[in-house]
């Protein structure tokens, strides 16, 4: 007979986890009440719309504008697209060996289109699993251990469809991006690492870098934290995209990438997607249009570029610092932190790029459950990231532009919140019951 104190616990769980994704959707619903006008573009209708498989070909679409620019100008693919056309080819050269498996697809008398709706879908449906297991695993051992599979898919199901409604996820995925395939990569890393693994972490991070190279920062960490079967690992896997890279589009082309993050990193984005400090700064200044990239990439501004560079640097450190004062280092904590430290330090942020923020939501739930003030910050927190907040829309071009980048905010606090509180409260290390402890 399992013990009913256990199952009380796993009971309550369900029962807070149920109240929170019940605040999430009525907030949402709120959101369409108080601005229906603006309701294509709430989370709401973009889950719907990824319910009935209708996503975007966001990612294809430049990728295609890169492999066209591959076959014209061989030697000269981001002169051509990125330079000479204006196009926001800003993938590395590897991304199109993706594409042209995508292509490859009709070989098999399948449409690419559909090849690629299928790897994203599956990826979407991996990063749900993922997320639930990951919650699952911060969850008391006797409770897990006592409970019947039925108690442990209800929280799963909860789990899904937090993630479903969670705007950086499904974003991502209705836009047809293969953000949403480096989401599936980096969440998968974390609970791979929580659960012990080294290696098989190592190697999904460096794959994320052949589509983004931004994670390939970790690369740094795991040396300082002297974690050298990771870092092998991820140095390999690194090492095997560069030599594709320059065995297939050679040295010109792999040059020439660099030189356009060089002008990424000067130019930065006004768009509202961009959701950093770049863009807020961007958008606060008028610097460049916020609504439309036809005019392309805002012209350089020394204040804005320097503050983004102090911005990016010192999320960076923190995150390799606070750990070693807190004596944390090499936990899953850790490594979560390190990842999001990542995202934020560029300084163009696409709201679908904060999807592993979605673990560290997962990570206070264990907190959330017991004590009702941590339940409605990390209700509010996730509220300013899962969601467009079309009210907000018209304030696009007033003095309150700032609130726009509620994404930003949102993940700001949630990184600084779990850099400084988590840290001394629990994740410090393994307890006998996995009562809220990160492993070692």
């Amino acid at each position: 007979m399992r013990n009913r104190a256990q199952d009380r616990s796993l009971a309550r769980v369900t029962r807070k986890l149920a109240l929170f994704l019940a605040l999430v959707l009525l907030f949402e619903g709120l959101l369409i009440a108080i601005a229906p006008r603006f309701h294509s573009g709430s989370v709401l209708r973009i889950a719907k719309d990824s319910l009935l498989l209708r996503s975007g070909n966001d990612s294809s679409y430049y990728m295609a504008q890169g492999d066209l620019a591959w076959r014209q100008h061989p030697n000269a693919i981001y002169e051509t697209a990125f330079f000479q056309r204006g196009i926001r080819f800003i993938y590395p050269p590897t991304s199109l060996l993706l594409y042209r498996a995508w292509q490859a697809a009709a070989w098999l008398h399948i449409p690419p289109s559909v090849a690629m709706n299928a790897m994203l879908l599956l990826a979407l449906l991996g990063t749900m699993a993922v997320a639930g297991e990951f919650l699952l695993r911060l969850l008391p051992e006797r409770a897990i251990r006592e409970s019947t599979p039925r108690d442990r898919w209800k929280i799963r199901a909860l789990v899904g469809l937090l993630a479903f409604v969670f705007l950086p996820i499904i974003d991502a995925y209705n836009l047809g991006q293969v953000q949403t395939l480096l989401n599936f990569l980096v969440m998968a890393s974390v609970l791979l690492w929580l659960r012990g693994s080294r290696i098989s972490p190592a190697i999904l991070i460096g794959l994320t870098c052949w589509l983004k190279p931004q994670m390939s920062l970790f690369l740094f960490w795991g040396l300082l934290r002297r974690q050298w079967s990771f870092a092998i690992s991820l140095c390999i896997t690194l090492m095997v995209g560069l030599s594709l890279s320059l065995a297939v589009f050679g040295w010109h082309n792999t040059a020439a990438y660099a030189q356009v993050l060089h002008y990424l990193s000067r130019h930065g984005d006004a768009l509202f997607w961009n959701q950093s400090l770049n863009g807020l700064l961007h958008r606060l200044m008028h610097v460049g249009s916020p609504i439309t990239s036809l005019y392309g990439y805002p012209p350089y501004n020394r204040a804005i570029y320097l503050s983004t560079l102090l911005s990016s640097t010192s999320m960076v450190v923190l995150a390799l610092a606070v750990p070693v004062f807190r004596r944390t280092t090499r936990t899953t904590i850790d490594f979560l932190l390190y990842a999001m430290a990542c995202t934020m330090a560029s300084p163009i942020v696409w709201q679908h790029h904060y999807g592993v923020f979605f673990l560290a939501i997962l990570l206070w739930m264990p907190f959330a459950f017991q004590r009702w003030k941590i339940f409605f910050a990390l209700l509010t927190m996730y509220l300013l990231m899962t969601d467009t907040w079309a009210p907000l829309t018209p304030l696009m071009f007033t003095r309150w532009s700032f609130l726009i980048s509620h994404v930003y905010f949102g993940g700001l606090i949630l990184y600084l919140w779990t850099l400084f509180a988590a840290q001394r409260e629990a994740f410090g290390g393994r307890s006998k019951d996995r009562n809220h402890a990160i492993p070692v």
